[in-house]
């Protein structure tokens, strides 16, 4: 027999709060799961940008006469990036080369693609 005096909880008290730290525990393990995949994606999209910017420094610094399309593929961090530069000579006026760096890759939810674009003038000295 139990005394009004005892505390404490019953059996049914404790698998409700069981049960509301299970579904709460569930909710905040999918947030963090979901914040964890956002924050690779934009890595590895950030880590895609540095290597088209430097792509495009690359060929900033090469004779104009030499700049030409090329492609490559680079890996960074166990990831791999396919580069593809395309030159278009005289566009979008003479003496001008529009350069378009594409840079793809592949993740778990799909490929995907960043694309910086440029455009150089022969200087004269």
């Amino acid at each position: 027999m139990r005394c009004k005096t005892e505390r404490g909880s019953t059996l049914l008290e404790s698998l409700v709060a069981l049960a509301l730290f299970g579904v709460s525990s569930a909710a905040i393990g999918t947030l963090l799961t979901e914040h964890i995949r956002a924050q690779t994606s934009n890595v590895t999209q950030t880590t895609a940008v540095a290597l088209a910017e430097r792509e495009l420094e690359d060929l900033r610094a090469m004779d104009y006469a030499d700049i030409a399309a090329r492609s490559s593929t680079k890996t960074v961090a166990s990831m791999s990036y396919t580069l593809t530069t395309s030159v278009d000579a005289n566009v979008p006026a003479a003496n001008m080369k529009s350069i378009t760096t594409a840079v793809s890759w592949s993740e778990p939810n799909g490929s995907r693609t960043v694309t910086l674009n440029a455009i150089y003038t022969a200087v004269k000295r």
